[in-house]
């Protein structure tokens, strides 16, 4: 499918935020993959033959696809046109992302089991697979890291730009997951990365993939410790270190950074958990969505699905206050510079905590874009505002935008000013004294002589 095409089905598809696997719209559930897939006629048809979610007809339905493109990368392989190989290989991995979703997901989720049935775990091995098969169609190398902490483990893929060494040391960017996309899913974001001359290490967020980290707050040392695999790296400048997150992983940039100094610069997409509470309307709205999702959507075997249980507000205001930034003291903390952006029809992630971000920290180096006509985030625009992130953090890296001062060195500075210029007041009017009583004395002077 030409480009153009691809953009003007997303340009004719309707804005309906919500997370329906039987409609593709925009900031719907299939926003996921619209960065990925290449052929999304071929996802919109699909979708209208799926009768469940359920692992028997979803799974089957995808991977169908998948397949069909996975035989024309092996058929282009043998015929030695590795271009067109690497494209189709790409592509059955993209459609076997959609037959594995969401698992694997280790830390519970109201959507899909523990574990999974034996047909999604083939999916799943069929998609790294073919991930794998693309990766070393590439030109520069991937480099598989372990990133380990207090027992736990999780597997990255590292990505030098051309001409990095021990003697050329390159800026390199941490590209966080989110909730459901895995490091596999990511590989654009790291392009984006590279193209502009930083490495960029992909990691699976805790509580998905291949980590033995638990999706809870504490998990940022899983993070830090991926920060330090890549101040290890000999070709990195470890002074030159940013993050990129979407959704989940949104957030979890912006929490690395208010709790690690080492990130100097960050994008974050759609983030949730900023501090915004929310109105009575809005926080009904999500627990509603919830509720219905969980009552539709069920990524598992036939038969297996709990009875699903609304969320109470209390329920919401205790993880809510799990994960606020604001409720645990750490957004005064952001203070490098951000690149900010969403669209403003969120379902997910109000956009009051994108303005959340805007009102608080320094006066300067902060950069947002909302869209209006789009939703959690901005997939329909992302060809816009990707390319322009990944330039602006090159910038912020290779330029040494510093960090401001943290709120409250700036606030005692704030409290010192009156004194200061009163102290510098009574200096000034001494001076002045002082000039006026030895200016009498030369003219006395003067009339005696």
């Amino acid at each position: 499918m030409a480009a153009q095409d691809k953009a003007a089905i997303l340009a004719s598809l309707p804005v309906r935020p919500d997370e329906d696997p039987f409609s593709v719209t925009i900031g719907g559930f299939y926003r996921r993959w619209f960065n990925l897939v290449d052929d999304l006629q071929a996802l919109i048809d699909t979708v209208a033959t799926i009768k469940s979610t359920e692992d028997e007809d979803w799974v089957p339905a995808w991977s169908t696809v998948a397949e069909r493109y996975e035989t024309q990368a092996n058929a282009a392989l043998a015929r030695g046109d590795k271009a067109n190989a690497r494209k189709n290989f790409l592509e059955a991995k993209t459609f076997y992302s959609l037959a594995r979703f969401p698992a694997p997901y280790h830390s519970g989720s109201a959507i899909c089991p523990p574990d999974m049935s034996p047909i999604k775990a083939r999916s799943y091995q069929r998609y790294l697979d073919c991930f794998h098969k693309a990766t070393a169609l590439r030109d520069e190398p991937q480099i598989e890291l372990r990133v380990k902490r207090d027992g736990k483990e999780a597997v990255g893929y590292l990505r030098l730009p051309k001409g990095a060494s021990a003697k050329n040391r390159v800026p390199a960017v941490l590209v966080m997951c989110g909730a459901d996309m895995l490091k596999e899913d990511r590989e654009k974001y790291a392009d984006g990365a590279t193209k502009e001359g930083m490495a960029a290490l992909v990691v699976d967020a805790p509580g998905t993939g291949q980590t033995s980290f638990a999706h809870a707050p504490e998990s940022i040392v899983a993070w830090q410790a991926a920060l330090d695999a890549l101040q290890s790296r000999p070709e990195i400048d470890g002074n030159r270190l940013g993050a990129f997150g979407v959704s989940r992983g949104g957030l979890w940039v912006m929490r690395l950074g208010a709790q690690d100094k080492r990130i100097k610069g960050l994008i974050s997409c759609a983030p949730g958990g900023v501090g915004y509470w929310g109105t009575d309307e809005e926080r009904a709205v999500i627990r509603n969505a919830a509720f219905e999702r969980y009552k539709t959507n069920w990524f598992g075997p036939r038969g297996t699905k709990p009875e699903p249980q609304e969320m109470t507000e209390e329920e919401q205001r205790k993880e809510f206050l799990r994960w606020s930034l604001k409720d645990n003291r750490l957004l005064d903390n952001l203070t490098m510079p951000m690149f900010l952006v969403n669209g403003k029809v969120d379902h997910l992630t109000p956009i009051g905590n994108l303005y959340m971000a805007l009102e608080s920290g320094p006066p300067a180096g902060r950069v947002a874009r909302v869209y209006p006509d789009d939703g959690h985030i901005a997939a329909r625009n992302e060809r816009e505002w990707g390319p322009a992130a990944w330039k602006w953090l090159r910038g912020v890296l290779t330029e040494g935008m510093k960090p401001a001062a943290p709120a409250k060195a700036a606030n005692a500075a704030k409290k010192r000013a009156p004194r200061k210029a009163a102290s510098n007041a009574r200096s000034a009017a001494k001076k002045i004294v002082k000039k006026k009583a030895a200016a009498k004395k030369m003219v006395k002077a003067a009339k005696k002589k």
